[in-house]
């Protein structure tokens, strides 16, 4: 019960910060600049722009409520609960205050704000949900009709561009498009950045011994995999582990003292579960 409440704060800071940061931007940047947004942000950005019937965050909030219910019948518990969590946050992170930047430079405020929207994504990523329907929507085209993750972020920004074309001035959507780009690279870099564990795999003419020696006293959780030399055509097996990152540099450290003629290569591993995702 105790771990169960320490992972529900802990994503719930992950989320709390990854929001923050993304609600700063809209608040600071983006509604000051009369820029839009990417996904059901740019719609509610949209809705608000052009009617203000109602504050952005509330709007925000009532475009996803239809998304979740049907999401519900589709997607896993897990995914679905902790996203409504940080749909939840994030359309209260909406309703700071709207302040202005202290510059007029339409392209600086575009990619301060693709920089810090970014980065929230990428913490809110880093937990078990997200902060609203755009990632929800994405799963159901690819559950339903086979659509790629990607492609289904592409298709839906898309649409929301070209709503704003019809809408607002042709300079705004523009530095909008400037910001979804920055704000989609600074994801991908930042989530990279965090992730938390890596890939090893090892070839070694010892590998009995390093086997041992990695499991007993190093407590790593290894696999091994079938491997036969491209040139010579001799069979070896290849152990394979993934690790904490931090962990990194005594792996290295002990499989060159056990043979140093090693090769050890190290990946990014963005996801494991099982027993072969060690500790």
């Amino acid at each position: 019960m105790i771990n169960k409440i320490k992972v529900f704060a802990f994503n719930t800071l992950l989320l709390v910060t990854g929001s923050l940061l993304c609600a700063v931007a809209v608040k600071t940047i983006l509604l000051p600049f009369g820029f839009l947004s990417s996904g059901v942000t740019g719609l509610s950005l949209i809705i608000y722009n052009r009617w203000q019937i109602l504050p952005v965050g509330l709007i925000y909030f009532l475009i996803n409520v239809p998304v979740f219910i049907a999401g519900f019948r589709i997607i896993g518990f897990r995914f679905i609960a902790y996203t409504a969590w940080g749909m939840v946050i994030y359309s209260a992170m909406l309703f700071i205050p709207e302040v202005g930047m202290p510059t007029n430079d339409k392209l600086l405020g575009a990619i301060l704000a693709g920089g810090m929207s970014g980065t929230g994504v990428a913490i809110m990523l880093r937990s078990y949900g997200a902060a609203g329907g755009s990632e929800i929507i994405c799963v159901m085209l690819q559950r339903l009709l086979g659509i790629s993750l990607g492609a289904g972020s592409i298709f839906l920004n898309l649409i929301v561009l070209s709503i704003s074309l019809l809408l607002f001035p042709l300079e705004n959507v523009l530095y909008t498009f400037v910001y979804i780009i920055i704000s989609a690279r600074v994801t991908d870099i930042i989530f990279r950045a965090l992730s938390a564990r890596r890939a090893a795999m090892i070839i070694s003419s010892n590998w009995k011994e390093l086997l041992e020696e990695i499991t007993k006293q190093k407590r790593w959780q290894v696999t091994l995999l079938y491997g036969k030399g491209g040139f010579l055509g001799v069979e070896n097996p290849v152990l394979y582990s993934v690790v904490n990152r931090s962990s990194i540099p005594s792996l290295k450290a002990l499989v060159k003292r056990k043979d140093p003629g090693a090769f050890i290569t190290i990946m990014d591993a963005f996801d494991g579960t099982g027993e072969c995702a060690g500790n």
